[in-house]
């Protein structure tokens, strides 16, 4: 029992450990390359569409990557081989960003590891769902936003140390961590050949996109899902360019002290998404995404007024609590409500969600800071962040309670 155990969750942690490299990257590019662009323009909406143009490539890939990975077999498996051809150029755009001698140049670059990282995430996402057993789920989702939040460790605090130290090192190591986590996963996961997959291959990829929406719109709990997933990620990805600018506009500290309070949301978010990961196993998958989603208003709501660095750590506990627990569920919540046999295409259709906030966003958010700026100046406008996301998740709220999970 020990040793099955024991192989378990070896099995987690391979099939997990990629999210470890892409995460530390997304967090590096999101969090320290706004502080680069700020350099070439003093338009937050500028700044917010250079890091939202994510979501251009988010809308274009992930579903079809997904269709796709349906639909092969090679001696890699069907979804490995998209992470192999992806993690060079994700590496590669890593190490060139930084070094870019203006705005266009760095979003271009920008733009490169982005288009990227969706040919890639969404077939490792249907990796992690293939090799998760239907009763250990939660844990695996659990254990994915444990590789999530040290990412976020290592992309926003490490990183802030080694980006005071020279601009481009959190980059080129982020970027070889990429590679070494891609390798991990892609040498220890084995793939099992499906039995659907002949019958899948028979039709055109055009007439599956069309099957995808057909059967979407037959499956209400799952266009509900998703636009509760772009809600949610909508919160986090308006949010996340702009965190280290509000750190030092709102709070007034410097780059370490901000690295500082990340670490802290950094490691309120593992703790919180392998414990809710779990308690959904036991008790429920809405039940505790309910609980989290409380949590994260509170912390929201209560954001607007801070201007002290030492209440910010305090509330970014709560925002990490509430946080972490509603990223990692909805995907385990997928799981059970979504077709088995299409599970790459409709988890293409959950990354567009994601990719449509990452678009939009930072763009709104940006936006707005923008247009509060003149109204509350001694802020920079970067307060109106917290409200905005409040109302977000007041909606997905009204969405989320018609949702049923059996």
């Amino acid at each position: 029992m020990v040793v099955e155990e024991q192989r378990t969750l070896s099995a987690r942690v391979y099939v997990t450990v990629a999210t470890l490299g892409f995460s530390t990257a997304i967090s590096v590019i999101t969090t320290y390359l706004p502080l680069l662009l700020s350099r070439h323009t003093s338009s937050a909406a500028l700044v917010g569409l250079a890091i939202g143009g994510e979501g251009v490539f988010a809308l274009a890939i992930p579903l079809v990557a997904g269709i796709i990975s349906d639909r092969i077999w090679t001696r890699w498996g069907r979804r490995r081989p998209f992470m192999i051809a992806s993690a060079p150029f994700m590496a590669s755009a890593l190490i060139i960003a930084p070094l870019q001698p203006s705005y266009v140049g760095m979003a271009l670059a920008t733009f490169v590891f982005f288009g990227a990282y969706h040919f890639y995430v969404s077939p490792y996402q249907s990796l992690v769902s293939d090799a998760s057993p239907v009763d250990a789920q939660g844990r695996v989702q659990g254990m994915q936003t444990v590789m999530r939040g040290c990412g976020m460790f290592l992309g926003m605090v490490v990183a802030g140390v080694l980006f005071a130290r020279w601009n481009p090192l959190p980059f080129v190591l982020s970027s070889v961590l990429i590679i070494a986590t891609t390798y991990v996963t892609v040498a220890f996961v084995k793939e099992r050949e499906p039995t659907y997959l002949i019958a899948a291959s028979s039709s055109s990829l055009v007439r599956e996109l069309r099957s995808t929406w057909r059967t979407m719109r037959k499956e209400p709990m799952v266009k509900l899902l998703l636009v509760g997933n772009y809600l949610w990620e909508f919160t986090i990805s308006g949010f996340r360019p702009f965190a280290m600018l509000y750190f030092m506009v709102v709070l007034g500290a410097s780059t370490e002290q901000g690295a500082l309070v990340l670490a802290i949301l950094g490691g309120t978010y593992v703790v919180a998404g392998l414990a809710s990961g779990w308690l959904a196993d036991r008790w429920g998958r809405k039940q505790v995404m309910w609980v989290g989603l409380w949590i994260y208003m509170a912390g929201c709501l209560s954001g607007f007024f801070v201007r002290d660095l030492g209440l910010a750590m305090i509330l970014l506990v709560l925002f990490g609590l509430g946080g972490s627990t509603v990223l990692t569920l909805p995907y385990a919540i997928l799981m059970r409500i979504m077709p088995k046999e299409r599970v790459g295409q409709f988890t293409g259709l959950f990354t567009m969600t994601r990719g449509f906030a990452a678009l939009t966003g930072p763009i709104i958010m940006g936006l707005a800071i923008d247009a509060a700026a003149p109204f509350i100046p001694e802020t920079g406008g970067y307060v109106i962040m917290w409200p905005l996301s409040g109302v977000a998740l007041a909606i997905s709220m009204l969405v989320f309670r018609k949702i049923r999970v059996e």
